[in-house]
């Protein structure tokens, strides 16, 4: 069980980017997920457009609100609020995100049991119910043509070969090898031990880069399917799906660039990538 005599067990970070439609909500079960653990809530604003900060200050007036004067990226955003941060452990939250009743506890349980648990995380689900995959392996030379972006995912190959990358549901408590950071939970000594996120991701692939150092530093990240969470998929910011589509395919060559630097990574893989980007356009698919 977590220790429930830290001043502060967990501080919640949501950052926020035209996030009008979605915040609200989020915040509402946050804080009362916050109140039955003991914790505080930061919102990080990467200087939305929208009138996401009018509905925050206006619906929690007394919340703990930073404005930036740039949109800094996913990653950086929750570092500069991790430097702010007063809790032994960081509850990184999409402002997509629901918490089912309970879940932030069942999180900082399974973290204080595991003793070799950096960070665990959450078992998303649709709004139907169904189950929503957000555990991958570690993108090699092979699985990443069969990643959730890719046009190959689902629909050229047997579903076996897109499992190559993203993980399926678990029933019990699971090691798993890189996460989503919508619902992640992370010891916060750990997170500023390995430098947070990398900056140069600014948006998607910095939670795998993450889950990556994590093991890389002795840790392990942890499936807990009893905690769940709704996750309104890509409703976070109110983004073009083309854009965010060009954010990852951007974001999984640095990615390669960084962990596997090699002609693959500088010649084919960018070929590739926009090859895949320009399919997906014209067609506009699923990424999931």
């Amino acid at each position: 069980m977590f220790d429930t005599s830290a001043k502060i067990p967990v501080t919640a970070i949501v950052v926020t980017y035209n996030s009008a439609d979605n915040i609200i909500p989020c915040l509402k079960v946050l804080r009362e997920e916050l109140k039955s653990v003991g914790g505080d809530l930061i919102v990080f604003d990467n200087k939305s457009s929208d009138n996401t900060v009018r509905q925050v200050k206006q619906a929690f007036p007394d919340i703990n609100l930073f404005e930036s004067d740039k949109n800094l990226g996913f990653g950086e955003a929750n570092n500069r609020a991790a430097e702010m941060a007063a809790g032994k452990y960081l509850f990184l939250a999409n402002p997509d995100m629901l918490l089912d009743l309970g879940a932030l506890k069942k999180l900082l349980d399974a973290i204080a049991d595991l003793p070799d648990a950096g960070a665990v995380v959450a078992r998303m689900h649709n709004t139907d119910g169904s189950f929503q995959p957000t555990c991958r392996n570690f993108p090699n030379f092979y699985n990443i043509f069969f990643s959730r972006g890719s046009v190959l995912n689902h629909k050229m190959l047997p579903a076996k070969a897109s499992r190559t990358y993203t993980l399926g549901d678990f029933d019990k408590i699971t090691e798993v090898p890189a996460v989503s950071a919508a619902c992640m939970l992370i010891d916060k000594a750990l997170f500023k031990k390995i430098g947070g996120f990398d900056r140069r991701f600014f948006l998607f692939m910095e939670d795998t880069d993450l889950s990556l150092r994590i093991f890389q530093a002795g840790k392990k990240v942890y499936f807990v399917p009893e905690a769940n969470a709704l996750h309104h998929w890509g409703k976070g910011s109110s983004i073009s799906s083309a854009r965010r589509s060009w954010y990852h395919h951007i974001s999984v060559w640095k990615y390669y660039l960084k962990h596997h630097p090699n002609g693959f990574s500088l010649l084919f893989l960018p070929a590739a990538l926009l090859v895949n980007f320009i399919i997906r356009a014209l067609f506009n698919t699923d990424s999931r």
